[in-house]
């Protein structure tokens, strides 16, 4: 009698077995269905750039793949619009900027996590209000601003425009950085006898590279690829930015798409090096402090 009790509850176990193993496999079917949509949908935009970029003017509205394939876009841009120049002054406000938000930004966060001082809410809230303007809202006052300080048409201009509301985010996901890693490495040098910026040089900052890694390359994606305060306060046509410079292939009444896309394919090349250098420590900082606020 036990041995044919038990052979049924082998069987519901087994077609349970079965039945769990397949709705996982049906699962994770489904999700790379999705993943896969989803990435091509991504990388649409970027594969249709590529393609204009190496087709002739008249073949962009008529054919989806280049029947003669136009190399000569790129240098044709690269030569006629200038674009050395253009990329050094890019080059020139982004690394500017970066350097002030990661600069301003990592002591105010460290401060915000580990100190306790009057008016440190209301402070910290403010940061975030400044996250929530956008950018149309302050383009007029920010013009008159930085033309009252005879830094208009400036680079050094432009790249402070940009600290602000840089600043403001990069505390807050930094602040979230400092608050994820353990209080007692900063008791434990203070027994030592290190002072409290010792303690955020040597002990703190190392360990927040992977949070500088995740500031460093979203405020290097948005300022390089500004291009609205870049249009507005820059006016000489020598200090343009990459963004704004490639713009002048819209023209009034045609526009050299060909062109366009060449001029943007080329300034995605130092945003995805950034990338690809610091991509892991990226990842890295945006996922840590995801459980502590």
């Amino acid at each position: 009698m036990s041995s044919s009790a038990a052979m049924p509850s082998t069987r519901r176990s087994s077609v349970r077995f079965a039945s769990t193993a397949w709705q996982l496999a049906f699962t994770r079917a489904l999700i790379h269905v999705i993943l896969i949509l989803i990435a091509i949908v991504e990388a649409f935009p970027l594969v249709w750039m590529i393609l204009t970029s190496l087709k002739d003017t008249h073949e962009i509205f008529n054919t989806v793949l280049p029947t003669h394939i136009r190399w000569d876009n790129f240098p044709r841009v690269w030569f006629a619009m200038n674009f050395p120049l253009h990329l050094a002054n890019s080059l020139y406000v982004t690394g500017l900027t970066v350097a002030l938000v990661v600069g301003l930004a990592t002591p105010a966060a460290y401060a915000f996590a580990r100190y306790r001082f009057p008016g440190r809410e209301v402070v910290f809230y403010a940061f975030i209000g400044v996250m929530m303007i956008p950018p149309q809202a302050i383009l007029i006052p920010m013009f008159q601003f930085l033309k009252s300080l005879h830094m208009l048409n400036s680079l050094t201009g432009l790249a402070l425009s940009f600290v602000g509301g840089g600043t403001a985010f990069a505390v807050f996901l930094m602040r979230t950085f400092f608050l994820s890693l353990p209080r007692e490495l900063g008791d434990a040098a203070l027994i030592d006898g290190c002072d409290d910026f010792q303690v955020f040089w040597h002990v703190y900052l190392p360990l927040a590279r992977p949070g500088i890694a995740a500031v460093v390359i979203i405020q290097s994606l948005y300022t390089w690829n500004e291009f609205m305060f870049s249009s507005t306060f820059l006016i000489s046509p020598d200090i343009k930015t990459v963004q704004s410079a490639v713009f002048q292939a819209v023209g009034q009444y045609a526009t050299d798409y060909s062109a366009l896309c060449s001029g943007l394919i080329i300034a995605l090349i130092p945003v995805i090096l950034v990338y690809l250098v610091l991509q892991r420590q990226f990842i890295s900082g945006l996922t840590a402090g995801a459980l502590k606020g």
